[in-house]
């Protein structure tokens, strides 16, 4: 019997970075062959350290939870979700245009800012910036990641809380 290394993560049921790459790989190769377009979302919670450090970790623990599940619901199954960094997540959209992905990011932004969280310290609510990158013609799967990271860093320095598309 093989062991295989688990592929979701157990606390917020996102796929892991590894097999989420990995997805990312063969619906590149799957968007090229059928001439698709494919758009990446980098979606990353806002100032987490500072609510980590007031609300607690197993609060935070629950608003990133609650963050997959907001975006879940607002993708309606359109494309897997995968859990990059601590508080960062990617989704893959095939077929989906990046204009498209864009009203899909801001509807989780304004969800997730709708959404309360309780902890002890009180209730908080928790933003997120989200970069979108289209699959451009001949552009290798790291590149798009690079590039959806970078634009959500943009998102960031413009002042949080907010999409941007490159």
């Amino acid at each position: 019997m093989t062991h295989r290394a688990p592929q979701i993560c157990p606390l917020t049921g996102a796929y892991l970075r590894p097999y989420f790459e990995s997805l990312l790989i063969k619906a590149v190769s799957d968007a090229y062959a059928a001439r698709m377009p494919l758009t990446l979302l980098w979606v990353d919670a806002d100032e987490t350290q500072e609510a980590n450090d007031t609300h607690g970790r197993e609060a935070m623990d629950v608003a990133l939870s609650g963050l997959v599940d907001e975006l879940a619901a607002e993708l309606d199954g359109r494309g897997p979700i995968g859990r990059m960094e601590g508080d960062a997540f990617a989704v893959s959209l095939y077929a989906v245009a990046p204009y498209m992905a864009e009203r899909l990011a801001d509807g989780l932004r304004r969800r997730l800012a709708a959404r309360r969280f309780r902890s002890a310290a009180g209730d908080f609510h928790l933003t997120v910036s989200v970069g979108v990158a289209g699959l451009r013609p001949g552009e290798p799967y790291g590149n798009l990641l690079e590039a959806a990271e970078a634009t959500c860093g943009r998102a960031k320095q413009a002042g949080r809380d907010r999409v941007v598309t490159r």
